[in-house]
């Protein structure tokens, strides 16, 4: 292990900052497990919509931002006898697309009256997942790239 004098601070800092990465998107796979547990109930398609998405502020951006379609599914459902009533945006995000046409095709395949198999927040049953159990093994192995990563830059900065 080095001295104050030897240590280098670059590689301790991407060290720090790798470790901080790897803990967020762990704690993120984590969130989903336990959301993959939740109980199930099947749920009445509502209503759907295509929300336009503009997130520019300023005139100037308009042109440098494409618009996003949002394709909103509402939701209705019953848990020990009380009907509540959510979206596929509250867990998830709702999903986005480039065009009316990609949000509107991917809707038809939720029309209303359909039904859908959800899960729901046993404490809160308004916050809905909607689609297959899954972890995000994507977010699985960034926190194990990270976690090399930072190991390795820990072990350079103490080297």
């Amino acid at each position: 292990m080095g001295t104050p004098e030897t240590v280098d601070w670059l590689p301790l800092a991407a060290a720090l900052a790798c470790g901080a990465g790897a803990a967020i998107a762990g704690r993120s796979v984590w969130r989903r497990r336990a959301v993959n547990a939740w109980p199930e109930a099947r749920a009445r398609v509502e209503r759907t919509e295509v929300e336009v998405v503009d997130d520019t502020h300023r005139r100037a951006d308009r042109d440098d931002h494409p618009r996003r379609y949002l394709a909103r599914v509402h939701l209705a459902f019953e848990v020990a006898g009380k009907t509540y009533r959510s979206d596929n945006g509250r867990f998830d995000g709702v999903p986005a697309f480039a065009s009316r046409e990609a949000a509107e095709a991917h809707l038809a395949a939720t029309p209303p009256g359909a039904s859908l198999v959800i899960r729901h927040d046993p404490a809160d049953p308004t916050l809905t997942q909607v689609g297959e159990r899954r972890l995000p093994t994507s977010r699985l192995g960034l926190a194990a790239f990270l976690t090399l990563v930072g190991a390795a830059a820990l072990w350079r900065a103490l080297a």
